[in-house]
């Protein structure tokens, strides 16, 4: 097939066509070069101009992919006078590939082409036999590596970034596959995404191995350079555009310094966000050695969507970023700690003296700084909220009741009167179970001390008890109050193992509720059950609490409130006297009547 531009590859004369075996293509070949001029990118969104992606922000990202790539007529022989003859006519070439990019920033790259279908006439030019190879087999194994410089294609406007690809010969030179030597490509590009424009410029140099056809023209080291601009549309998800691609050989002679050349129009759709199609075709510029009279590219590829790496955050807009601030939430200030980034000089109490200075570096010095101790409070040992410097009492709580005239002490009771000492008249004496109205915290003048005030005390010298009988009240009787107790003067008889109080008691126990009826401060009397050690002590703490009972019984019976009394057996625990004699035991057998209330 003859190019419609009849630009020369093979400039001089064929030696004599006769030479070209047309009809055999697989015929044995000496010899041949890496004919396929497309170098796939590794599943970029262009199929020869580099868009490079990384793993965004992720640590790694892995792309595998295949591109089938076909050329009609890469190789055409012209004799002097303009026929054209299609060495290599049909040429199918699958490029599998796998990336891995790493720390979005660095991409790793591997790829190996396998022919699948060549075929074409044969000729002897220059002593080397060229054209098809009808046989399957793989190119040059190619490892390559590519790095960010600057910004990221696809975010923003414009970004920088540098490739390199090495070529292990493994190709046989028969399959025009390889070179038999190794290869070097470098590419710079510069490529970006301005709103609905993704664009690629990259150039190079591929230095590979000088290889003469045996005519002017020759392959060798090249200049390369790429070009792409396409329309982002459905969501950046669908690119369409022209890519270019060009080569020129600036290692042979003069007049041996062919260019290579082809445009193509492609497009690429991104599935799901992780399947890449590609699809394109286009025309050779040029007759260079490679260059085909029309290409198609397919191309299919895992490749996710790279999610964007997170702009740098500085939580705390303090100028460190929280990928390097040790404190966050915290601006560093006007006083950056030195051994961690982002953090103020220590603080921990935030009372604004630094710890380095803070005697307390864990309690905030607050209003009242310790004149003695840099960054402490002024101390409170009882935690009154009166500071020890002013605190009468720094060991004791001043409490609910503080003292008017101790700072920081509470009001004492000393005589346990319910009486605070700062108004009581008489602090170490209780005022008792008739106060002086006159007299806060003192008890009525009482001469005798049996309870009965003297202005009331029908014989103020003589003790007696409460009576409601003017002319006996104070007056000795039947029963005593004192020391806490009402002292009755005769026991309380019972019928014998019985709890039946005799009639005889009747006139003491009387003497008793008459007490507790002319003193209403008397609140609460425990009555108390005794018996000497004869018979079991089982039966005798029950018979003993039977009593008590009794007693309280009767009591209740002659008007005195219940909620008042209370009683107890005690049987022959509590004797005040020796059970070895009858008297003794006798004395044992009582009852007694305690003040519980007041004390």
């Amino acid at each position: 097939m003859i190019h419609r531009t009849p630009r020369s590859l093979v400039t001089g004369a064929l030696v004599a066509l006769a030479s070209l075996s047309a009809a055999s293509t697989a015929s044995a070949q000496t010899t041949g070069f890496a004919l396929d001029r497309y170098e796939p990118t590794p599943s970029d969104l262009y199929f020869a101009s580099e868009f490079p992606w990384y793993s965004g922000a992720s640590t790694w990202s892995l792309r595998v992919g295949l591109v089938a790539d076909y050329a009609r007529n890469p190789l055409v022989a012209r004799s002097t006078d303009g026929r054209a003859t299609a060495l290599v006519e049909n040429m199918l070439v699958l490029h599998p590939q796998v990336g891995l990019s790493l720390f979005n920033r660095v991409g790793l790259h591997l790829s190996l082409p396998v022919g699948v279908l060549q075929d074409g006439a044969l000729a002897t030019l220059g002593g080397n036999t060229l054209g098809a190879s009808g046989t399957v087999g793989v190119g040059d194994l190619r490892i390559g590596a590519r790095v960010r410089l600057w910004n990221d294609a696809d975010h923003d406007a414009a970004s920088l970034h540098v490739s390199v690809y090495g070529f292990a010969p493994v190709a046989d030179r028969t399959s025009n596959l390889g070179d038999g030597g190794f290869r070097v490509r470098g590419l710079v590009t510069l490529a970006g995404h301005p709103g609905p424009i993704r664009y690629s410029v990259g150039a190079g140099v591929h230095a590979r191995p000088d290889f003469s056809t045996g005519t002017p023209s020759s392959v060798g080291t090249e200049v390369i350079a790429t070009a792409a601009v396409g329309l982002a549309l459905a969501d950046d998800r669908f690119t369409i555009g022209p890519e270019a691609w060009m080569a020129r050989n600036v290692s042979a002679s003069d007049n041996a310094r062919p260019w290579n050349g082809e445009v193509i129009l492609g497009a690429h759709y991104l599935v799901a966000d992780t399947v890449l199609l590609g699809l394109g075709g286009g025309v050779g510029l040029s007759e260079g050695p490679g260059t085909p009279a029309f290409r198609g590219l397919f191309q299919v590829a895992y490749a996710p969507a790279v999610r964007a790496a997170a702009p740098p955050v500085d939580t705390d807009g303090d100028g460190v970023f929280d990928s390097e601030d040790v404190c966050v939430d915290v601006p560093q200030g006007d006083t950056p700690d030195p051994a961690r980034a982002g953090c103020p000089l220590a603080d921990r109490d935030r009372d604004g003296v630094l710890d380095a200075d803070d005697q307390c570096p864990d309690v905030a010095r607050g209003p009242h700084e310790d004149p003695a101790r840099r960054g402490c409070p002024e101390g409170d040992r009882d935690h009154d909220t009166v500071l020890d410097s002013a605190d009468r009492c720094p060991d004791e709580a001043q409490g609910d009741t503080p003292d008017p005239r101790r700072r920081g002490c509470p009001d004492g009771d000393r005589d346990h009167d319910t009486v605070r000492d700062s108004v009581d008249v008489c602090p170490d004496e209780p005022r008792g179970l008739v106060p002086d109205p006159s007299r806060e915290g003192c008890p009525a003048p009482d001469r005798d001390h049996d309870t009965v005030p003297d202005d009331a005390d029908h014989c103020p010298d003589e003790p007696g008890a409460p009576s409601p009988d003017p002319n006996r009240n104070g007056c000795p009787g039947l029963v005593r109050v004192e020391g806490g107790n009402i002292r009755i003067l005769e026991q309380v008889f019972f019928d014998t193992n019985r709890a039946t109080i005799k009639a005889q008691s009747f006139r003491v126990l009387n003497a008793v509720a008459d007490v507790l009826r002319v003193t209403p401060t008397i609140r609460r009397v425990a009555i108390e059950g005794h018996t000497d050690n004869v018979g079991g002590e089982a039966h005798n703490m029950d018979l003993s609490d039977r009593r008590a009972r009794a007693v309280l019984d009767w009591l209740v019976a002659h008007g005195i409130e219940a909620d008042r009394l209370e009683s107890h057996g005690y049987g022959p625990t509590r004797p005040i006297e020796s059970n070895a004699n009858a008297a003794g035991r006798a004395r044992n057998r009582r009852v007694e009547f305690h003040i519980l209330d007041p004390q």
